[in-house]
């Protein structure tokens, strides 16, 4: 994708999240900070803050991954694969919804990077798992492990995906 194209992408998944009930209902969200393969989850994260939300992003600690508390004073350093970390923080346990990256998706199931961190983080909280996505990188018959996490919902540019079905993304399908 251009860079234009993900921008105008990314802004019609953010779009798309401030219309999820799932997302609007809930007091604590984490979110991860992209990469730039991904989504750019920036608006997401902002929107939340705005809402007056418990954000909260990734931090890495081993083998880890911790939901850390942010602001909009929060400082962040660059990790060992490139992407933003909160300095300092306090590490929260009560997450309402975690917005997730992916690799790829075939409907609710994901694959990621293989490291197992967010299939780790998810299985040890119980909260509303959203996937977001480019669409393009859906494929049929996705073959997905025995520890990978399954989604609850997952939103692109064009579509939201949800157990009771399918529907076009407003904002951008």
């Amino acid at each position: 994708m251009s860079a234009e194209e993900k921008e105008w992408a990314s802004g019609a998944i953010c779009d798309a999240m401030s219309g999820l009930k799932e997302f609007t209902r809930a007091h604590s969200v984490f979110v991860f900070l992209g990469t730039d393969t991904e989504p750019d989850t920036e608006g997401i994260v902002g929107l939340a803050l705005m809402m007056e939300r418990t954000v909260a992003v990734p931090r890495v600690s081993g083998r880890d991954m911790n939901a850390v508390a942010i602001s909009p004073y929060t400082n962040f350093k660059v990790n060992k694969w490139g992407i933003l970390e909160p300095v300092g923080g306090r590490k929260i346990d009560e997450i309402d919804i975690a917005v997730v990256p992916l690799v790829a998706f075939d409907g609710l199931n994901r694959v990621g990077h293989g490291g197992g961190y967010y299939d780790r983080f998810l299985s040890e909280h119980n909260c509303i798992k959203i996937g977001v996505a480019f669409d393009c990188q859906g494929i049929a018959d996705l073959q997905a492990e025995d520890f990978d996490v399954p989604l609850d919902i997952l939103v692109t540019e064009k579509r939201i995906i949800t157990r009771e079905g399918e529907r076009i993304n407003e904002y951008g399908g």
